[in-house]
Order: C-alpha cells, then sequence, then structure tokens
C-alpha cells in the first residue's frame, strides 16, 4: 500500500477505527538500514473540525520525549490523510498481558505501575492531562517496558479546557469527566491508572460483571457510582496480591476528587515502590 512517502513501507495493519488504521511499517533510514515503524493514518472527513483536534495531537506528542512515552518522529499528509510516524513497540499491550497472563507475579507488576506512573508523572509534569488511561493505550516494547500512547483526545492543562465531558473510553472515565460537572484535572488520569492497576491485579474490569456490552455511558456511570462511592472494594485484589496493591487502588479509585491521591502521593505510599519509582530516575535511556 502506497502511504505517500517513499521512505515508508506498509507490513500490516496493527489496528483500526474510526479515526482510520495504524499500520506497522518498514522505513529506510539511509544505505540499506531499516527501521520498524508505527505509523497512524488518520482520514480527514471534515478538515474545518477536524485538522485543528489532529494538530493539536501532533503538538502534544512532538514535545514529548521520555522513555515511557511512545516516540514521536515525524508526521505527513498524503490525499486527505494525516499521518503520525511513530516509535513501534512490538509486544502489544497490556490488554494482551490481562487476558492472557494469570496471577501476574509481583515483581512484573511492580515494573509495569511503575513505567506507567513514571510516564504519567512526565505528562502531568508538562501540563498534559492524558484522558484516555486504558490497557490498550499501555504498549510494551522489546524490553517489556511500558510506553503510554495515543493522545489523540489529551489536551494541555488550561481553564477553557477544563469541562469537555464525555471524552474517553466509558469503562476507565473518571466520574467527573463522565458527568461533566467537575473539573477535569491530573486526578482524572489517576483514576483511570487506579482501574488498569485494578485489572492487571485481578484479570478483568471491577465493573465489567454489571454492565451489558450495549451499555450507554450514562448506564455505566451508575454502576460506578455504586460501586466506587466513597471508594472501590479491593477485596479481590488482597486475596490474590500484596496488600499494598490493594491499598493503593482504593487510594486511586476514589469517587470525589479531592480524596483521591495524585502522582506525588504515589511516590510516598509504600517502601518498595518508592524505591523502584526513584531508581528509574538514574536508568534513564533517551536513545
Amino acid at each position: 500500500m502506497n502511504l505517500g512517502d517513499p521512505m515508508l513501507r506498509a507490513v500490516r495493519v496493527l489496528g483500526q477505527g474510526t479515526f482510520g488504521r495504524v499500520f506497522l511499517c518498514l522505513q529506510h533510514e539511509g544505505s540499506r538500514q531499516q527501521r520498524q515503524v508505527c505509523v497512524k493514518r488518520i482520514i480527514v472527513r471534515n478538515p474545518k473540525t477536524e485538522l485543528s483536534l489532529i494538530k493539536e495531537e501532533i503538538y502534544i506528542i512532538s514535545q514529548l520525549r521520555h522513555p515511557n512515552i511512545v516516540e514521536f518522529i515525524r508526521s505527513f499528509n498524503h490525499s486527505g490523510t494525516v499521518n503520525i510516524v511513530m516509535e513501534y513497540a512490538p509486544n502489544g499491550t497490556l490488554r494482551d498481558v490481562i487476558q492472557h497472563t494469570a496471577n501476574l507475579p509481583h515483581e512484573r507488576l511492580l515494573r509495569y505501575f511503575g513505567d506507567m506512573v513514571i510516564g504519567l508523572e512526565y505528562l502531568h509534569i508538562r501540563n498534559v492531562i492524558h484522558r484516555d488511561i486504558k490497557p490498550e493505550n499501555m504498549l510494551l516494547d522489546a524490553g517489556d517496558r511500558v510506553k503510554i500512547a495515543d493522545f489523540g483526545i489529551s489536551n494541555v492543562h488550561a481553564p477553557s479546557k477544563q469541562h469537555l465531558a464525555g471524552v474517553g473510553t466509558p469503562l476507565y472515565m473518571a466520574p467527573e469527566v463522565m458527568s461533566g460537572n467537575g473539573k477535569v484535572d491530573y486526578k482524572s488520569d489517576i483514576w483511570s491508572l487506579g482501574l488498569v492497576l485494578y485489572e492487571l491485579c485481578v484479570g478483568r474490569s471491577p465493573f465489567v460483571a454489571l454492565i451489558d456490552p450495549g451499555a450507554t455511558p450514562q448506564q455505566v456511570h451508575t454502576v460506578v457510582v455504586t460501586l466506587t462511592r466513597p471508594k472501590l472494594d479491593c477485596q479481590l485484589i488482597r486475596r490474590l496480591h500484596n496488600s499494598t496493591w490493594s491499598r493503593i487502588c482504593e487510594l486511586m479509585v476514589v469517587y470525589e476528587q479531592e480524596r483521591r491521591i495524585c502522582v506525588p502521593d504515589i511516590f510516598r505510599l509504600d517502601p518498595c515502590i518508592t524505591s523502584f519509582l526513584y531508581k528509574q530516575y538514574f536508568n534513564y535511556n533517551y536513545n
């Protein structure tokens, strides 16, 4: 398939959605050198309304450079599409881990969680709210390290953009985002991350048993309110893992924003997690 760039050769489709497709490609880099890359091909159906959003996504990811964030390489336009070239993470996503790994070992769980926390901390320091934290957006590189991806609905934290209700994936959407009645801030990402942690520990969402596949966002919200006010019950995590994980999860998935912890709090909750997180700061590799 011709992507509109002679330096790229499409290998296969990695995924697709309403926006278009994501391709695994080979990118030529000098004499006989090739690199595997991922190309997100976005079909622009309404340039007047869509181009500004796409440009915002490109601007956000082009400003980010961190070991736990998917690397932006470049972008280009071709035949009514915008193509974003990014690094390729060959080991799938945390969704694959959740579906195929029972009772994740403590060391692996700690590594995944630590990678996500440090990546999210970087985003929040850069004043970026991701807004769609979920297992599918947590990619795994060749070293089995997490790379946060997909900034299509992220926004730079600004007062004029704090009330974008209903944006995200309902099953991971913080109550204030879902209802539109609260202030969307960094703690909205913490809620979503807590639900990803729950799934890594248990193997399924805490809400899935009570939600039909075709449930409306309002029905999802009703279940969420019922199970998380004042906080999510994580007894099942305590049966399967160290009690540290249930305590952290219960502090993250708290219905009331003001009572929900933030990233700096996570660094102080447990000596083992604190030690792991701080060690990462001395092992960064930006190459």
